[in-house]
């Protein structure tokens, strides 16, 4: 009796070991973990949640663009995308965004706190005004190199 109690609990033991090993398997296949975590990464990993899945694609667009694009006047991507921001974001992850590396976020965030009239920052507003940052700002179809501190004294 005593055997086939611990030859049961072996068994058990052992499909929990298999259980966790196919787990561990399947979060490195939907790239919630690395499969190494000291080798580098070619495809990035999943962000963490919505609002920073949208301040990456802000991140990696090459300029500010305005709401429409074109002669048929189609919403562009980053129009739609900073919508999206300044619903899902509160006034202190939007604040925080000044503070991201890029100034296309910046001018976003900036843009989104004005829209939704939040308080902005006194400090990183004043900044962000004297910002000469240079940046492409598409309007249609015309593109305009200025600075952020121009962009952001403009109304939009």
């Amino acid at each position: 009796m005593l055997s086939a109690l611990s030859i049961i609990l072996v068994l058990s033991i052992k499909s929990m070991d298999i259980s966790a090993k196919d787990y561990h398997q399947l979060r490195i296949m939907v790239r919630a973990i690395p499969p190494d975590p000291y080798a580098p990464q070619l495809v990035p990993f999943i962000l963490e949640n919505k609002l920073d899945t949208l301040v990456y694609q802000l991140a990696q667009a090459p300029g500010v663009k305005e709401m429409y694009s074109g002669t048929n006047n189609t919403a562009t991507i980053e129009f739609q995308i900073y919508e999206k921001l300044r619903e899902l974001a509160s006034e202190k992850e939007l604040n925080e965004l000044l503070y991201h590396d890029s100034p296309v976020v910046n001018v976003y965030a900036y843009r989104a706190l004005r829209t939704n009239q939040m308080t902005i920052d006194c400090d990183v507003e004043t900044s962000l005004l004297s910002d000469t940052t240079c940046l492409e700002w598409y309007i249609n179809e015309n593109l305009i190199t200025t600075t952020v501190g121009e962009i952001i004294q403009t109304p939009f």
